[in-house]
Formats: structure tokens, C-alpha cells, sequence
């Protein structure tokens, strides 16, 4: 009998115990995935509907889908506190949008175009995150700075290479070192480059489409010590 209850002990070795009345802790939920589209539902007579709160930009800018359950077409318009507005129309049904929006929080409306300000009627948030990383930014990295537009006869032709183009438009202001590269979205259909030096961007340049395969710069907007 003292054999037996010596062996006693030895029947729970390696297990572990709970104390009373304490749990495991479950492991934590992983958030889920935001959605890379952002549907927008607009309706007369009040703020838009956004069923995703928050959204993921794609490679070609910020992909929302606006379904217009109204019997006319209307207009969509997009406000950013720090870089403006944009707009364009919502036709009666489902349509999709691809818009060149930075991360953060914008607003944005439904209207009739022909009887309403799109800047008075009601609103509604939408939060960009940029989850991927995939923008690029193309603030400048100055207070003060300059900006110019090129004018060009009717067919000019651009380079092939979007790049090449940005790099002309740029040259006059680059120093050896100077890093000219992508900003914004990388697939955008209007490409935006940027000039980087010692880690700053410095001046910025987006391109147009000649119509005919290739790309002509538009603005060059950039930092005023370069003009020294």
C-alpha cells in the first residue's frame, strides 16, 4: 500500500494547472483586412452612405465605387483639408472611380450639379490608409517655393519614357547627386515625379499624354533656393 500511494504523485507530472477561477487568455483576433475599394451610396437629400469607413489605396490611386440610387445622374466631389478638392460626375447606377487622393481623411459629397454647391451640401468621412505603402510623397520639403506651366504647339511630341521626361524638365535645377524618382501612385495614369536631394525633395513635376505614346512635362512647381 505505500508503493502505491508514493506512485501517485507521479500521475500528473508534466501538466499544467490553472488556478480556480482564472482562464487562458484567447489569442488576440487579427484585424481585419481593409478593402480597396470604398462603395458609396448616394441618395437625394442627404450625405452619402460610405459602407467602408476606411479604405487601402491601390497602385493606381484610390479605387470608390459610387452607386447612385437616385433617378438622375449626379455629381461626386472630393474635399482634402490640405491639397483641395476634385469632382466629376455619378451617373445613375453603379460606377467606379480611380482618384488620385493621399493618405488621410477626406470628405465627400452627392449632388445634383445643376441646383446645388457641391461645397454646402452634406458630407461624409472617408479615411485613406495606406496600408501597402505603396504612395510615394511629393510634398515639398521647403516653405517657399516656385511654380511653372509649359506651353507647346499643337502636336508636339513627348519622350517614350515618362522618366526621361521628368529628368528634362528637371535638369536645369539638379545637382550630380540629385535622385529624380516616382512620387504618388506608381501606376497613376498622370505620372508624378519628384527630385530628391540629401534626402529632401526639392521640386516636383507631373506629366501629360501627347496623344500619341508619349510624355510631355505640365507643371514644375519646386523650392526657391534652386532658382539661386
Amino acid at each position: 500500500m505505500l508503493a502505491a500511494a508514493l506512485a501517485l504523485p507521479a500521475c500528473g507530472a508534466g501538466q499544467e494547472t490553472v488556478p480556480a477561477g482564472l482562464t487562458e487568455s484567447p489569442e488576440p483576433e487579427a484585424a481585419p483586412a481593409l478593402p480597396n475599394v470604398a462603395r458609396v451610396v448616394c441618395a437625394s437629400g442627404r450625405a452619402p452612405m460610405i459602407e467602408t469607413l476606411a479604405v487601402k489605396p491601390q497602385r493606381d490611386g484610390v479605387h470608390v465605387q459610387f452607386v447612385n440610387e437616385t433617378d438622375k445622374d449626379l455629381v461626386f466631389s472630393i474635399e482634402d483639408p490640405s491639397e483641395g478638392g476634385l469632382g466629376s460626375g455619378a451617373p445613375r447606377g453603379t460606377s467606379t472611380q480611380v482618384v488620385d487622393l493621399h493618405p488621410g481623411t477626406v470628405s465627400i459629397a452627392c449632388y445634383d450639379g445643376l441646383t446645388e454647391d457641391g461645397s454646402e451640401v452634406p458630407r461624409a468621412p472617408l479615411e485613406i490608409a495606406d496600408e501597402d505603402g505603396v504612395w510615394i510623397s511629393a510634398k515639398l520639403d521647403c516653405a517657399a517655393g516656385f511654380s511653372g506651366t509649359s506651353d507647346y504647339v499643337e502636336g508636339a511630341r513627348g519622350d517614350s519614357d515618362p522618366h526621361t521626361a521628368a529628368r528634362r524638365a528637371l535638369a536645369s535645377y539638379m545637382q550630380p547627386d540629385d535622385v529624380v524618382e516616382r512620387a504618388g501612385y506608381p501606376d497613376a495614369a498622370t505620372p508624378l515625379y519628384r527630385l530628391v536631394r540629401a534626402g529632401e525633395v526639392l521640386a516636383v513635376v507631373d506629366l501629360w499624354d501627347d496623344g500619341a505614346g508619349g510624355w510631355l512635362p505640365d507643371t514644375v512647381t519646386g523650392c526657391s533656393s534652386l532658382e539661386n
